[in-house]
């Protein structure tokens, strides 16, 4: 299992991992009475149980059917569980998705079901080609919400450099999320980067679409952004391209949202170049 891989998107409980400075990687350590009783609560038929720690939490790798990873604090709060699912076992919903995306063709190295308190499930497909490899982050219906590949890149706008610091959405926040997008499906909490100072990250899935949410320190809302096909954009947004930018094409989309106003992010070929440009046609 390759749960390390995944330690950044963890996002706990609506916290993402701590980092501390003691990593003990012993196997099949004894561990208080709580920690054996609530997995047996939660994993019935769970056999071949071995506990170890990692990052002051307590893992137990055992089998039920599948090999599973599931992350408890010291007290016996279950965390997160990391799945060995095998990809027939995936929701249709997933596999439909992936088979009609432009990975359908590389070969799969493994998959994942990823399960976090308070988040939303999330289907974890591995792919490779040649020397390129990408992480494919999927909901139960089918969603992308995240795209990592070897070269680090990823199409979310979040920076997660930060560690795996504690963190805790203020209720405000996401009373302000219900309110301005009701409906939404909380996936992922991060430390980001917004307008180069340290800030908040929160990804949701709104209208059967994958939103990035950015916050400041203080948790002020700060943008929400998406992604659009080119050709949702408004005549007058493509006019105004073509006309101050000749001999360009439009490469991605995004549809920003700010408390001031809303406009479309483009990035242009050749050159890979970004421009911002009002849905008028105004471009900034």
């Amino acid at each position: 299992m390759k749960l390390k891989n995944y330690l950044p998107m963890l996002g706990l409980g609506l916290a993402a991992l701590t980092m501390y400075s003691c990593d003990n990687d012993d196997d099949n350590i004894n561990v208080p009475s709580e920690l054996n009783n609530a997995l047996s609560e939660r994993y019935p038929n769970a056999q071949r149980i071995e506990w170890e720690t990692e990052r002051n939490y307590y893992v137990a790798d055992f089998w039920d059917g599948y090999e599973r990873s599931a992350w408890f604090t010291v007290g016996g709060e279950w965390q997160m569980t990391e799945t060995d699912l095998p990809y027939r076992d995936f929701p249709q919903a997933v596999k439909t998705a992936f088979e009609s995306s432009n990975y359908a063709n590389w070969r799969m190295d493994d998959t994942d079901q990823l399960e976090r308190k308070d988040l939303e499930v999330v289907y974890i497909i591995e792919v490779e080609q040649n020397q390129q490899e990408a992480d494919l982050y999927y909901t139960a219906d089918g969603i992308l919400i995240r795209e990592w590949n070897n070269n680090g890149g990823n199409n979310g706008s979040g920076d997660n450099s930060g560690g795996y610091q504690p963190l805790q959405m203020p209720a405000e926040t996401q009373a302000f999320i219900e309110s301005k997008y009701p409906g939404a499906r909380i996936v992922e909490l991060d430390m980001a980067l917004v307008n180069m100072q340290a800030g908040y990250e929160v990804d949701i899935v709104h209208d059967q679409r994958s939103k990035d949410l950015l916050f400041d320190q203080e948790w002020t809302w700060v943008e929400t952004s998406w992604e659009i096909w080119p050709n949702e954009l408004p005549q007058a947004v493509t006019g105004a391209v073509s006309a101050q930018y000749p001999n360009t094409r439009i490469d991605d989309a995004d549809y920003v949202e700010t408390p001031d106003n809303t406009f479309y992010r483009l990035e242009l070929e050749p050159g890979e170049f970004h421009i911002q440009v009002m849905p008028d046609g105004t471009i900034l």
